[in-house]
């Protein structure tokens, strides 16, 4: 049994493609070992990224298309071990079965020279979430939304009738633009049969391990895992909410000084000490009863897939955005000052009562035109400029031009903008300085 591996890196590097099982060890000493050979001249390999219990990944550039790519090639000391070649293969199966944006694609699969069986997938840039948690830098909400990116994933397995069975922050690589990968699918296996008219067939794809064998990490796996029982997708519910756990309060659910106590808490589903602290925490109290539905000692307690999960994420964060929203129209109608939202075509979106209030015109005509009709004319080309810096992420602060009123005066207005290059708008609020 590996303990969760030390994510001491802090680097853009491959996460780690391991199999963690009781009983499987790396090899340390190897790590300098020589780069693989292919079959396939297509790939240059550079360097080695990471080293597990199963194979080890490398670093290669794929001459044809020119393009960068991670390589997985079965350990050496492994190829003479049917299971493990077979391992090997089936979890570059189970990931090309699984087409979704947060299971990294597989390119192709092959043979070296000295006949180990390697595959070719895409190389993701970016940290685990194992390095984000420890990094103590990021915001709950933004750990929270990686979380429900993770859960989508684990969502599609499941409707598709695999169990990953090693969820852990390890496991998740958030790329450098943010995109999140579930990665390490070495112990994922298929809850009932294999869909009919797939290469998926072998006895390896059964629903489950042999008996009594506990593979795994400890510190997420649910007791049913940790006892070498039967398995099904509440399995990996109560992973997730492990991981949940972990975001939430800052380590995940089972305590122990070594891995043998934390296995063993695991087994006896010791989660009632991170419980007490989730229900005394600040966080908000859907995520915390979320978190502890999933920790439910009896599976039958739990959600009954990762689909439900992913569903209660999505119902928090539409409640969040609608509270969002209810709390912005509160600010804009309130606001003792002219607050806009304006597109980049120089037209008003929206306007506080504020604006008719102070120039006079009404809301359907300040609208209908566009807003430079309304500057006074020596004022427009100084205002078109501040346009051209705001469409340059640029903000404005301070700036002053003059509006006409209804009555043809005109009223000195000093302004604070900002744009929103994604959306094409700028947010603006102003106040009568005459």
């Amino acid at each position: 049994m590996n303990e969760p591996p030390s994510d001491d890196w802090g680097k853009r590097v491959q996460t780690r493609q391991l199999t963690t099982s009781m009983g499987s060890e790396a090899n340390d000493s190897a790590t300098t070992a020589d780069l693989p050979v292919l079959a396939n001249p297509r790939y240059q390999i550079s360097e080695m990224i990471e080293r597990g219990g199963m194979g080890a990944i490398f670093s290669a550039r794929d001459l044809q298309l020119s393009r960068k790519v991670a390589i997985k090639v079965l350990r050496a000391d492994r190829s003479a071990n049917t299971p493990a070649r077979q391992g090997f293969v089936d979890e570059a199966r189970i990931m090309s079965f699984l087409s979704h944006p947060g299971v990294t694609p597989i390119y192709e699969c092959g043979t070296c020279q000295d006949g180990r069986p390697y595959y070719v997938m895409k190389l993701i840039d970016g940290r685990t979430l194992a390095d984000m948690l420890a990094s103590q830098t990021f915001s709950t909400s933004h750990l929270v939304y990686i979380f429900a990116d993770v859960c989508q994933t684990v969502a599609f397995a499941h409707s598709r009738g695999v169990m990953h069975l090693d969820l852990k922050p390890g496991n998740v690589m958030v790329g450098e633009f943010g995109e999140v990968h579930v990665m390490d699918w070495g112990l994922a296996r298929f809850e009932g049969e294999p869909p009919e008219g797939t290469d998926l067939t072998g006895e390896s794809f059964g629903n489950q391990p042999t008996k009594g064998t506990v593979n795994g990490t400890p510190g997420y796996m649910s007791p049913e895992q940790a006892r070498g029982r039967k398995l099904d997708p509440r399995s990996d519910v109560f992973s997730l909410g492990a991981m949940l756990c972990e975001i939430l309060i800052g380590h995940a659910p089972y305590e122990g000084n070594n891995v043998r106590q934390i296995h063993k808490s695991a087994m006896k589903g010791s989660t009632q000490g991170a419980i007490d602290v989730l229900n005394e925490s600040a966080q908000d109290c859907a995520l915390v009863r979320l978190a502890k539905q999933c920790l439910s000692r009896r599976s039958k307690d739990r959600p009954q897939s990762a689909v439900e999960v992913a569903q209660a994420m999505a119902a928090y964060h539409e409640s969040a955005f609608q509270q969002m929203e209810s709390d912005m129209n509160r600010f804009f109608e309130l606001s003792l000052d002219l607050f806009c939202i304006a597109n980049a075509d120089g037209y008003f979106q929206r306007i506080n009562a504020n604006f008719s209030r102070v120039l006079g015109h009404s809301d359907a005509e300040l609208l209908a035109r566009p807003f430079l009709d309304f500057v006074h004319p020596d004022d427009v080309s100084e205002t078109v400029q501040q346009m051209s810096l705001l469409q340059k992420g640029q903000s404005v602060v301070g700036f002053r031009n003059r509006y006409r009123t209804a009555s043809g005066d005109f009223k000195v207005l000093e302004w604070m903008a900002k744009s929103v290059d994604r959306d094409n708008i700028i947010f603006a609020v102003a106040r009568s300085v005459t």
